[in-house]
């Protein structure tokens, strides 16, 4: 079966499917007058017509940015329908639950009028399903002398094609193998080991850059070799991803919560003053080798703040930056001779990075399958990033060899805005999968979290619906996001995953009329506000008061999530302020 690319909006009309065609929801709209079971008939048939359009949108969408709009219009809209048959069934599912009760109560209870449906929701629930389906006609019509749409959506069926799912292969992060940076490698273990600049405790080596050029894996190569060097070894070691964010006292309390760092059993100091003496403490006379990964930005007099536990050290201290800008190496002054560039992998590296994510294992008679012109293709799409090339490896997986060509010849490889491979490998994705990515845009940038956590919160969304098979199937797609890179394992802890930031930089670009995220402590609204549904923030407890003020304007929420903080901490606050203005609703 060849794949069809199906924009998120599918994935929505596939849950409204399922809610019509339900028994429970046949029978109860039987049972009302009104016509209500008519205009639920109504709605399937429209929603059957325009799914056909949908067959293909993706590709299309690419050279057509009305079109774009028109899904982003479809997709507010399948989530009001979504809230109004959520509602019907909901109500369904209480009136039948009721009347088995009264029935096991008493026989002759089964006949009193309290087990019917009232007059008014007759009414109530028929309106809205008229109306929502007034407005699913007009969207359709917006598109009916779409040529294009009509003559790619092809057959009539409503079942979406479903991408073969990927055998398990060695693609999930930690990497088995680095390849091409030996060269790499050895440079920078050099400079480790070289003599201390004069005049300096300890030595700051500066990583530099481009996103998904692999700065974060040869760090870790360093960082993990380093811990088998018994002629060099260093007594002391923590990792630390600062990102965009360089706060002293974050970032020295993620320090002081490495176990090689703090080795006691005391808990970790609040106060900036109490957490960089304990850091001083543990470093005092000892030999350290500190990772700060991805450091976006920085002060020089709050680089100066933070380093000052680590004159303590012992000489032979090394202090490792990774960084996309070649200005925060000046700025931390870092020297020239200690600043390393970190260029794209030559072409073979690059090739064999792409094949262990391309080809299954112990298929190597496909290689013979792969023509110059593939080859070619491949690595100028590529370009030399290791992250690239893992990406599009994990998408051309999933496909015939002979279908490689044309998704190497998509439009989508003439924009600039965003890694075009790694949009492309979002577009390809099934339409299940693409929404759980979506999803994830809530969470801030280098979060780590555990795979339970994510799947919890799918299923409580109602994103993976499969009767008691939910979080197996949740799991499931949470793997098959690994497979294709999506997500990948924390330097920090094993136990955890993190979203390469450019990978977050696409979820954000994919969801942003739908997700809105918050780390400041006065929340600015977002244009788009009636279309939000997914909301969350980094709690801030001096300010929560009037930190959420104009929030009740997010009308459609549907997730609320604080992140960074314990369950109760602050919510009987939240709720007097928001979840009494805003309608009823579900949240996550």
């Amino acid at each position: 079966m060849d794949f069809v690319a199906q924009p998120v909006v599918s994935e929505l009309f596939n849950g409204l499917f399922k809610i019509l065609g339900s028994n429970e929801v046949q029978d109860f709209a039987r049972n009302l007058v009104g016509g209500v079971a008519s205009e639920l008939k109504n709605l399937e048939n429209k929603l059957r017509k325009v799914q056909n359009l949908l067959r293909n949108a993706e590709d299309k969408r690419l050279t057509d940015e009305s079109l774009k709009e028109w899904l982003d219009n479809l997709q507010d809209w399948a989530y009001d329908a979504e809230d109004i048959l959520d509602e019907f069934a909901y109500e369904a599912l209480r009136r039948r639950q009721k009347a088995e009760h009264q029935a096991s109560s008493s026989k002759c209870m089964r006949f009193l009028p309290a087990s019917f449906p009232s007059p008014l929701f007759n009414v109530q629930m028929g309106s809205k399903i008229k109306d929502i389906t007034s407005r699913l006609d007009r969207l359709r019509q917006e598109r009916s002398d779409d040529r294009g749409l009509q003559e790619l959506s092809g057959g009539t069926s409503s079942n979406a094609a479903v991408l073969p799912r990927p055998k398990e292969t060695s693609s999930v992060p930690p990497e088995k193998v680095v390849y091409g940076r030996g060269k790499d490698e050895e440079k920078l273990l050099d400079m480790v080991k070289s003599a201390q600049p004069s005049g300096a405790n300890f030595r700051v080596i500066a990583i530099v850059g481009m996103g998904g050029i692999g700065k974060t894996t040869i760090a870790r190569k360093i960082y993990n070799h380093m811990q088998k060097q018994e002629d060099f070894k260093f007594e002391k070691k923590g990792w630390v991803c600062v990102s965009n964010n360089f706060d002293v006292l974050t970032i020295s309390k993620a320090l002081l919560k490495s176990k090689s760092l703090n080795d006691s059993s005391s808990s970790i100091p609040d106060d900036k003053n109490n957490v960089q003496l304990e850091l001083q403490k543990a470093v005092n006379g000892k030999k350290f080798l500190i990772v700060l990964d991805d450091v976006w930005e920085v002060d020089y007099s709050k680089w100066e703040e933070l380093m000052s536990p680590f004159e303590t050290g012992a000489p032979g201290s090394t202090m490792i930056v990774t960084t996309r800008h070649r200005y925060v190496a000046r700025t931390i002054r870092c020297p020239e001779s200690d600043t390393y560039a970190l260029e794209r992998l030559c072409e073979e590296a690059c090739w064999s990075l792409f094949k262990e994510h391309a080809l299954a294992i112990g298929t190597a008679a496909a290689d013979d399958l792969i023509t110059d012109s593939i080859r070619e293709r491949v690595l100028e799409r590529c370009g030399g990033l290791p992250l690239a090339a893992k990406t599009l490896g994990g998408l051309l997986h999933c496909k015939q060899i002979n279908t490689w060509e044309r998704i190497l010849d998509s439009e989508i490889w003439k924009e600039r805005d965003i890694l075009p491979v790694l949009k492309l490998s979002y577009l390809y994705l099934p339409s299940h999968l693409k929404r759980c990515f979506t999803y994830c845009a809530v969470f801030p940038e280098d979060y780590e979290f555990e795979k339970e956590e994510v799947v919890l919160l799918w299923v409580a969304e109602g994103i993976v619906q499969s009767s008691d098979t939910q979080l197996d199937v949740a799991g499931q797609y949470f793997n098959d996001l690994c497979l294709r890179s999506f997500f990948q394992k924390s330097s920090n802890d094993g136990s955890k995953y993190v979203q390469h930031d450019l990978i977050h930089d696409l979820a954000e670009s994919v969801s942003e009329e739908f997700s809105f995220r918050s780390e400041k402590a006065i929340i600015q609204l977002p244009k788009h506000v009636k279309r939000t549904r997914h909301f969350s923030y980094l709690p801030d407890v001096y300010s929560i008061g009037k930190k959420f003020e104009g929030l009740e304007k997010l009308e459609s929420l549907r997730t609320f999530l604080p992140v960074f903080m314990t369950p109760k901490y602050g919510i009987r606050k939240v709720e007097s302020i928001i979840f009494k203005k805003i309608p009823h609703h579900s949240f996550t």
